[in-house]
């Protein structure tokens, strides 16, 4: 398994695989909506190349989904206060900001005309879905995103034995990961988020994506989760975390060269470089070839067309 196959398995609006933190248990809501907006609502010193995300729910753009127009689901305008990046002035529309727009997965992608938006600019706008809409503003900053998150290495793998649920009906494991948060210099911490790959276990071919989330923290470590069930829990599992930020940058978690964290999750013994996927040599943070890769490729591409 190469560092490569995992940045080609980075999903660009992927629909979330059942997954659960290591705390509470959520049953999820089956109601096609709105998840998430990147930049996060209320975000400050976004960069100026940071296109504008709207995840729904997984296959809301899909054949059985509600779907839609994506140019009449979003809108976006220039706030019109006096003051610079005054977020309270997004109340009310203002100008309204001219891009291109499109569907990628599970997410409406905005570039603004240009690519970029302008610097120390305030921003709002209404994304749109059959069951309610969301309101969002952010505040760009002067600079660009032009290196990856800095990210450190997984601190602990555990396993838990788990009873029927709603997202394990037949019981199984839960293997928990936990690590020190992502930092990015240029990019509010909002835009980073985590995807936890699951490279090695019974039935998996390539790194498949078990668990992701958004870089909110209040401080100390983060832990991060999802549940096999017990046919996929026979053998060693191996996972290894990304952390990427909002315009695709990508770091995994550990230095280049290191194997990923494995464990047994009946027995919950931890086996390391049973199933490396840094490739020796390569530069952290995936940049160079892997940037151009996965992810990666499709906001290059988008903001080509831009």
């Amino acid at each position: 398994m190469t560092a490569l196959a995992l940045a080609l398995a980075l999903p660009f609006g992927a629909g979330r695989v059942a997954a659960q933190d290591a705390g509470m248990v959520e049953c999820p809501d089956p109601t096609p909506q709105i998840e998430e907006v990147f930049p996060t609502v209320g975000a400050r010193e976004v960069t100026l190349d940071a296109p504008l995300r709207v995840r729904y729910t997984p296959d809301y753009f899909g054949p059985t989904g509600p779907g839609g127009d994506p140019t009449t689901m979003l809108s976006v305008h220039r706030c019109t206060g006096t003051l610079t990046c005054d977020l309270s002035s997004c109340t009310e529309e203002g100008p309204a900001v001219a891009g291109r727009v499109q569907i990628v997965g599970d997410e409406i992608v905005f570039f603004p005309d240009g690519a970029q938006w302008d610097p120390e600019t305030a921003y709002g706008g209404i994304a749109r879905s059959v069951f309610g809409d969301l309101q969002f503003n952010f505040c760009t900053g002067t600079a660009e995103d032009d290196a990856p998150p800095r990210f450190g290495s997984i601190t602990d793998l555990t396993s838990d034995a788990i009873e029927p649920r709603c997202d394990a009906p037949d019981g199984g494991f839960r293997v928990g990961v936990f690590f020190d948060p992502a930092t990015d210099v240029a990019a509010p911490p909002g835009s980073i988020e985590y995807l936890v790959y699951q490279t090695r276990g019974p039935g998996i071919d390539g790194p498949v994506v078990r668990s992701r989330a958004r870089n909110f923290t209040t401080g100390g470590g983060i832990a991060m989760g999802f549940v096999l069930p017990p046919d996929e829990a026979t053998g060693t599992i191996c996972v290894r975390v990304a952390a990427v930020d909002g315009v695709g940058n990508v770091t995994f978690d550990g230095e280049p060269g290191d194997p990923a964290q494995c464990v047994d999750p009946v027995q919950g013994n931890f086996f390391y470089g049973l199933c490396a996927v840094g490739a020796p040599g390569a530069p952290r943070g995936a940049a160079g070839g892997l940037a151009a890769m996965g992810l990666v490729t499709l906001l290059l591409v988008l903001r080509r067309r831009a």
